[in-house]
């Protein structure tokens, strides 16, 4: 279990944003977009690509580079292919690279689609979840994510397998984080860890007050405040920590409890990736926990 590299002059930082739902992570991933953009960086955001009934995203069509490259945007792209593309329309490198898990191609679809959802008729286990994430996961990682990292692209992460060892281990009938760990696309992503987890530290009852206050609706069953009070404490715990520095991994938590506000958020990620990148960032190091109440 280790990094894909050592972040460094010549390979990209690979962040991923972790929280029970409606946690932040989603705030941690676009404060830095912002940043990254405002900066003048080439920005490949896949959210905005893969399909979805959200009126943000690019349609499947012309204007789409992942249906000009393969014809349909279901698709989990090879970083060659979409550096090709990119590089060949005007010269300029990708600088930066944003993505999430699930995906939303084939088996991350049918994650979404079907494995996260109450479906009449089907009940599908821990088991199930865990395999599909697994399987989503190398997908994204071997084709997209590691090459990209090697290639000096940064690449930002909506979730990993830190969250199919907290979900997964807190379904009913739940499986051990042995054997989530024993899956074989686990074991791939172990391989090839991110450089830097930011876990968003907030309970359960703001997180779905959050929801609830959304225009966006997921119709996940895990999005209720019974099983979100039974993952928060995982995010918080010493155990976890110490699994991902296991990896190599660099942990920090951001606090987005309320009162603390968006630009609280904002602040604390770019905080953390200024000081990770600087060699400053101390292991388990916390933010926005000091905020006047």
């Amino acid at each position: 279990m280790a990094l894909i590299t050592e972040c460094g002059r010549k390979s990209g930082l690979y962040l991923v944003a972790e929280s029970i739902d409606c946690g932040g992570k989603g705030s941690i991933v676009s404060a830095i977009k912002r940043a990254e953009m405002a900066a003048g960086k080439r920005i490949i955001d896949l959210r905005l690509l893969w399909p979805s009934n959200e009126e943000r995203r690019i349609a499947d069509g012309g204007d789409n580079p992942l249906s000009a490259i393969y014809g349909t945007n279901d698709v989990i792209p090879e970083y060659g292919k979409l550096k090709s593309f990119f590089v060949g329309e005007d010269g300029k490198r990708i600088d930066v690279i944003f993505t999430c898990e699930p995906t939303w191609a084939r088996t991350g679809l049918k994650i979404r689609n079907k494995l996260i959802h109450e479906v009449k008729g089907l009940d599908y286990t821990a088991r199930d979840a865990a395999e599909a994430y697994a399987e989503d996961r190398q997908e994204l990682i071997s084709k997209l994510i590691r090459p990209a990292i090697l290639d000096g692209v940064d690449v930002y992460c909506e979730r990993n397998f830190c969250s199919s060892v907290v979900y997964q281990s807190s379904m009913d009938n739940p499986l051990t984080v042995d054997h989530i760990l024993a899956l074989e696309g686990n074991r791939y992503a172990a391989g090839n860890a991110p450089h830097l987890y930011v876990i968003c530290d907030v309970s359960a009852e703001t997180a779905m007050e959050r929801k609830s206050a959304r225009d966006k609706k997921d119709c996940c069953k895990f999005e209720t405040l019974e099983f979100q009070r039974r993952i928060e404490g995982k995010y918080r715990a010493g155990w976890l920590r110490e699994l991902l520095e296991s990896q190599g991994s660099c942990v920090a938590y951001v606090n987005t409890e309320k009162p603390k506000r968006p630009e609280d958020t904002v602040r604390a990620a770019l905080a953390v990736v200024g000081l990770f990148r600087s060699g400053k960032l101390k292991g388990g190091q916390k933010f926005n926990y000091g905020i006047r109440q």
